[in-house]
């Protein structure tokens, strides 16, 4: 299925998140200070939070 990769990690779902602006919200992964992180961004108004339940 996913390969060596923790449950945790995963980015993809089966559901559309929507935000409190209207917009769609999708992960992205930004490589910063050595590390590779993930962030939620929203598609309409461009707003990014560490987690998704943030922008909704």
């Amino acid at each position: 299925m996913a390969g060596n990769i923790s449950k945790n990690a995963r980015r993809e779902g089966a559901k559309v998140m929507m935000s409190r602006w209207g917009g769609p919200i999708k992960m992205k992964a930004v490589f910063e200070n050595g590390k590779l992180r993930h962030v939620a961004y929203c598609e309409k108004s461009g707003n990014t939070a560490r987690k998704p339940k943030d922008l909704m």
